[in-house]
């Protein structure tokens, strides 16, 4: 390489990980009435059908499970650290959860989620509770321009500005945080396969919608 030459990359997509393994027996406890809650709505559905192949069993919101606190909070505080490590100036923001449930995919196969991003939200996240390798998430391009003026790739098995796709292969504890605007999608599971994780999303929202004469 030239000595006058400098090879940098623009505009990247940054995704978190972490393992809380330590969580996870705790946590499936505490999530499993909300999923109980989920099975029984659709109960009748699933026996007339003799199958619950293609469902994904979702609960409601979680986040005010005081139960939960202790992965509410963290989950957080680290969102606020990753939007300012990632240059985010939050000085005249609060961070407020959108959304956080817990789901599983259907013990007959074929649970998935379309590619979808989530709205109003500025940072969103998987924990991840049970997979007997029955699916994982795929993440999108973001770039719209991308997609327009795509070429072939080299080598597909690797992560490159040429990448259309990636993904994660989970385990139980696995976290995953990353800018809500990033597609992604869950493929098919297979039949059997235990496959539950939380998901949450977040929104910074600026201090003057809390202040006098607002609403919330």
């Amino acid at each position: 390489m030239e000595n006058n030459e400098n090879h940098e990359q623009f505009f990247g997509t940054p995704i978190f990980s972490m393992d809380k393994p330590e969580w996870v027996e705790k946590t499936n406890k505490l999530c499993q009435p909300h999923l109980d809650e989920s099975h029984q709505i659709i109960k009748d559905k699933i026996k007339k059908a003799g199958t619950d192949f293609g469902h994904v069993y979702h609960s409601g919101n979680i986040m005010d499970n005081p139960k939960l606190k202790y992965l509410v909070d963290f989950i957080g505080s680290t969102a606020w650290n990753l939007l300012d490590g990632w240059g985010a100036d939050l000085s005249n923001h609060t961070l407020v959860y959108e959304s956080m449930w817990v789901q599983e995919f259907a013990k007959d196969g074929g649970g998935h989620h379309r590619i979808h991003i989530h709205e109003n939200s500025h940072i969103s996240g998987f924990y991840f509770l049970e997979n007997d390798k029955a699916s994982y998430p795929l993440f999108h391009d973001p770039r719209q321009g991308s997609a327009m003026t795509s070429l072939p790739e080299l080598d597909s098995r690797k992560i490159t500005p040429a990448s259309r796709t990636c993904n994660v292969q989970p385990e139980p504890g696995h976290m995953y945080m990353f800018p809500s605007y990033l597609p992604h999608e869950y493929i098919f599971s297979k039949k059997g396969g235990a496959f539950r994780f939380i998901h949450f999303n977040l929104s910074a929202v600026p201090l003057r919608y809390f202040g006098e004469g607002s609403v919330e």
